[in-house]
């Protein structure tokens, strides 16, 4: 069984365990849009980015497996600008008229856009802010 570090926390996973896997295990939140533990991994979004000492590129938490030692960051500067990126670009092309949001009131994207630094989006029209309450 790999003895793996999520930010500072040492863990014992079960070989194969997905990065997203023992995160969740010990409450450590990654930002993910079309990850499900039910479903076959697509790793398509890139919101589930992290950052994995001793490599020198970011790697997608859902289809990479921990390994002995390995040591991993989620909230660094870069993992958080990398979801910043990946999250603009699924909001410019998120439909206005998505049904999850009306029939819900929940959505994941604007979950994410409160947790992850309520940025300025790089788009031509103003962004109006409101209040909520």
């Amino acid at each position: 069984m790999p003895k793996i570090t999520i930010n500072g926390k040492e863990l014992e996973v079960q070989a194969g365990t997905s990065i997203i896997q023992a995160a969740q295990t010990a409450n450590i939140p990654i930002a993910h849009y079309c990850w499900h533990e039910g479903l076959s991994v697509a790793g398509a979004c890139r919101m589930c980015m992290v950052e994995v000492e001793k490599n020198p590129k970011l790697q997608i938490a859902c289809n990479t497996q921990c390994a002995e030692g390995m040591v991993i960051h989620t909230d660094s500067p870069k993992v958080k600008e990398t979801v910043r990126w990946a999250l603009d670009f699924h909001l410019i092309n998120h439909p206005l008229d998505c049904p999850i949001c009306d029939q819900a009131g929940e959505c994941k994207l604007q979950d994410y856009y409160m947790s992850y630094g309520l940025y300025t989006p790089e788009m031509n029209q103003p962004k109006m802010k409101k209040i909520k309450l």
